[in-house]
């Protein structure tokens, strides 16, 4: 719950890049399933993914606010503020790549052979 309430530096680091991987297997994987029900479930999957990688930026953001109000700016950990800028942006990227596909979706056809 800690890392909840004062955030994870490294928190969009790690769920940018999960959030794509997974959504990259999971296309590939419900696909011949979409195609025997017509349900289509890829666009919803890259939208909860979208917001599981934003949800990791949130944290990295909300961990270098947190230790920014705590510390003064030049006793920072240089480290720390990197690392949740990174985790940020990274996060912010993976959004942006899994949102590109998932929209590919809306465009493409997948049950044609």
């Amino acid at each position: 719950m800690r890392a909840l309430r004062f955030g994870t530096s490294w928190g969009g680091l790690l769920s940018g890049p999960l959030a794509w991987a997974l959504s990259t297997q999971l296309n590939y994987a419900l696909v011949p399933w979409q195609c025997n029900r017509q349900v289509p479930v890829v666009l919803p999957l890259a939208l909860l993914l979208v917001l599981f990688s934003l949800l990791g930026g949130a944290l990295s953001w909300r961990a270098k606010r947190e230790r920014g109000a705590a510390f003064k700016p030049e006793r920072t950990p240089d480290t720390e503020r990197f690392v949740a800028n990174l985790g940020m942006l990274s996060a912010l990227l993976f959004a942006l790549v899994i949102v590109m596909q998932g929209s590919a979706a809306l465009i493409l056809d997948k049950c044609l052979r």
